[in-house]
């Protein structure tokens, strides 16, 4: 058993490459990856806070179908913000791994 701890970054990319592939995707995952790193984090928290202040004022017009359906948003924002961090953080890792 290998338990070595030596982290290959062409690895992942040949792997990413592969799925793409696999998936029969016109647009490889580092382009997506490379487009998401552009967004700032804190636009998705805003996001979710804009999402929450909405959903209070249609409840409180009685506009609930709306207000749920606008509720619903928070979680979502909460997630790609999440996706965002995470692929940010992978990057830095990568580039402190080749250096």
């Amino acid at each position: 058993m290998n338990t070595t701890s030596k982290f290959d970054s062409s690895l992942i990319s040949n792997q990413s490459r592969k799925m793409s592939k696999d998936l029969k995707t016109d647009i490889p995952n580092e382009v997506v990856e490379e487009q998401t790193k552009k967004i700032p984090n804190l636009l998705f928290l805003w996001l979710s806070v804009g999402s929450i202040a909405a959903s209070t004022i249609l409840r409180a017009t009685n506009q609930r179908a709306l207000s749920k359906f606008v509720g619903l948003w928070v979680p979502a924002f909460l997630a790609f913000g999440l996706y965002n961090k995470i692929v940010k953080l992978e990057d830095e890792i990568l580039r402190v791994k080749m250096h």
